[in-house]
């Protein structure tokens, strides 16, 4: 039995993870952290209770309860601060929450290797998004254009999405030139390794999200489109994570659900 701590067991994810856990024999939910402290973990997140309670306390929780893995689905302002926790006290975690740039994740990186510790740290759970990268990868090296544009609610907290930022470094290289000249600033997209990255934000209904890919060659262009429309889509990701970590080399450091599938 694998047990679980939640941390961000309130949002949208949080609440999806609190429910999935009785459906899952190999799981079980230990605690739980948000900002309704005191507050009942299933109750929160729609179904009965559970007598599982949120806690005030992040460290104090995780010292106390010592769960075999944190999912942490929190917010980007907090990442930082509770990733070094996570290190500090010697946990192996499932973290879905983004906000951080690649080279603030490589310092984490290496201290996981050196304390030997279980991590995936994955942008986007989703079990198409790891097919769709998979496909775009392959096809990469015939479209010498590519862009990605990420659409998610006005609520998400960072832009581009982390999903959006770790595809474009995958698909980066050496760029065509495009002769268009910037009239305004950021017209042309943000430059994530050669690739340009479009980011909007429109009051869509619930935690609707959705990633373009286009890549380009003269006279074609393919289109990638994925959109989900519930959290429930990364479960079947994060549950995988989770039971895999376990039986993960010491020290991994898992980017995408690619490499789970590969190993």
């Amino acid at each position: 039995m694998i047990k679980v701590f939640v941390s961000g067991a309130s949002g949208n994810v949080g609440r999806a993870i609190v429910r999935g856990i009785p459906q899952r024999k190999n799981f079980s939910l230990v605690g739980g952290w948000c900002l309704e402290a005191g507050r009942d973990l299933g109750e929160l997140a729609g179904i009965e209770k559970i007598g599982v309670a949120a806690s005030l306390d992040l460290e104090e929780a995780l010292r106390e309860l010592r769960p075999d893995a944190v999912i942490d689905f929190s917010s980007a302002p907090l990442m930082e601060e509770s990733l070094s926790l996570y290190l500090r006290l010697g946990l192996n975690a499932v973290i879905g929450t983004t906000g951080l740039a690649e080279d603030e994740l490589s310092r984490h990186k290496a201290e996981v290797e050196a304390k030997g510790l279980r991590w995936a740290v994955i942008p986007n759970y989703c079990l198409g998004m790891a097919l769709v990268a998979d496909f775009v990868k392959k096809a990469r090296k015939y479209y010498p254009f590519v862009t990605i544009t990420d659409r998610h609610t006005n609520e998400m907290a960072n832009a581009p999405s982390g999903t959006a930022a770790l595809l474009a470094s995958e698909l980066s290289g050496e760029a065509p030139e495009v002769k268009s000249r910037e009239i305004y600033r950021g017209a042309l997209g943000a430059n994530i390794g050669g690739v340009p990255v479009f980011s909007e934000r429109l009051p869509m209904p619930g935690p609707y999200s959705e990633h373009v890919i286009k890549l380009a060659r003269r006279d074609e262009v393919l289109t990638v489109t994925l959109q989900d429309y519930t959290s429930d889509v990364y479960l079947d990701g994060i549950f995988m994570a989770a039971e895999r970590l376990p039986s993960l080399p010491r020290g991994a450091f898992i980017r995408s659900l690619g490499e789970l599938t590969e190993l």
